[in-house]
Order: structure tokens, then C-alpha cells, then sequence
């Protein structure tokens, strides 16, 4: 756990967990275990990442809050900043927008570029207009070529989005299966919901969140090393 009060709990959410049940993990996802933690069936999950993903996740204590916040996400006012490794260089913080479809039988998101101005009454039948932003932190030397570790804000709330996205822009995330590049020794994408920032519902406080990075730079950096 990383922080709590009456009305709402943020969790570190591991790498191989889901965010709630329903796709395959009954007995293993977060809802689940936060229930029988805090021997609380109230307990609601009020966003996901995806399973193979880390970091923060916000949870629900009681029906106020979760009404407060389903608001507060639906309005956009929930800050969620990630921080991700990826092959290539990206030499400046990029806006990108796309157009999302979700293939339900496959699990799959295809993304098609859209222009900055997207018109939603344009938006391909079926699709969704997604906005990532990102920005470099640092470049990294690997075995796979140049990688950069980034800053990443979703502005929108789309599945698969960050991982789409950067593949779709051509910043493929390292370790991602699906969406990005393999990578030796990696079970995981290198991806993590590193902090959420959001006025509470209740209190009006300005909550701030933050969870470690749960890799080292220096490891990815040895990465496909021959031995």
C-alpha cells in the first residue's frame, strides 16, 4: 500500500496481477486480494492498467468516492504519469494521436495515425481518438540499440493505449510481447504507472502518489549481453 484514508487506498500493483477479475486470473487479481485485506467487499477498483504492467492503482473504500471519482476520470482530472523503456531515440517530448480499435476475440488494439485536430465526427467507425504525451529522460546504450527512458502522460483512458501508441509512433516499449520488442531476460514490458495526482472528491485535497521504479536503469542497459 502507498497511501489511504476513509475513502480511498493507492496500491503498488505488481508486475502479473490484474486490475480486477473477469479476464482469466479469478483468484488472482487486485480487487480480490484488497477485499480480503481489508475484509471489505466495498472495496472498487476506479482504473486499470494492464496486468503485465506496474505501479499505482486507486481503489474505492465506500460508494462516495467512487461516485466522486468516476467523475473526477470521466472529466479528464485525473493525472496519471508513467514511466516507460523504449527502443529508439526520442529526442524531445512528442504529443501523439492516434485512432484505436479493440479487437475483442484477439485482444489486440490497432492503431491509425490522426491528425492533432482530430474532428471526433471523423473518427473511423469503430474508433476511438487516443492522445499520449511523452518525454525523454534519459538515452540508454543496450544490445538492442539505442533505448530512452520517457515520461509518459495517457490523456486519454483507452486500452492498451500507451503501449500502442509508442509502438504505433515508432518508440516500440522494451520487454512488451504483444506491442513491442523482446528482449532477453525480460518477462515484462517495461512499463510502470510511476504516480496519480487528483484533487479528492471529498476532502478537496490535492493528492499526489508515487511508486518506486521496480527496475534499475543499469540493468536494462546490460540487456542481451552475451556471457
Amino acid at each position: 500500500m502507498l497511501w489511504q484514508d476513509e475513502d480511498l487506498i493507492a496500491v503498488d500493483k505488481p508486475a502479473g496481477i490484474a486490475s480486477q477479475g473477469g479476464d482469466g486470473l479469478a483468484s488472482q487479481n487486485l480487487v480480490d486480494l484488497a477485499r480480503a485485506h481489508w475484509n471489505s467487499n466495498r472495496i472498487a477498483v476506479l482504473h486499470r492498467i494492464d496486468r503485465n504492467v506496474s505501479g499505482v492503482v486507486l481503489l474505492a473504500k465506500t460508494t462516495r468516492a467512487a461516485r466522486g471519482m468516476s467523475a473526477l476520470i470521466a472529466d479528464g482530472a485525473l493525472e496519471r504519469r508513467y514511466v516507460a523503456v523504449v527502443k529508439g531515440k526520442l529526442s524531445a517530448a512528442r504529443t501523439f494521436h492516434h485512432w484505436l480499435r479493440k479487437d475483442a476475440r484477439s485482444n489486440q488494439v490497432r492503431a491509425i495515425d490522426a491528425p492533432p485536430t482530430a474532428d471526433e465526427t471523423a473518427t473511423p467507425d469503430g474508433y476511438k481518438h487516443s492522445v499520449t504525451r511523452a518525454e525523454p529522460i534519459a538515452e540508454l546504450p543496450t544490445l538492442l540499440g539505442v533505448c530512452t527512458t520517457l515520461h509518459v502522460w495517457p490523456i486519454t483512458g483507452r486500452s492498451h493505449q500507451i503501449r500502442v501508441q509508442l509502438a504505433a509512433a515508432g518508440f516500440p516499449i522494451v520487454g512488451d510481447p504483444k506491442y513491442g520488442v523482446e528482449a532477453k531476460g525480460l518477462s515484462r514490458p517495461l512499463l510502470h504507472a510511476a504516480s496519480v495526482r487528483f484533487t479528492h472528491p471529498i476532502t478537496r485535497e490535492v493528492i499526489d502518489v508515487m511508486a518506486p521504479k521496480p527496475w534499475d536503469d543499469r540493468a536494462i542497459a546490460l540487456l542481451r549481453r552475451r556471457t
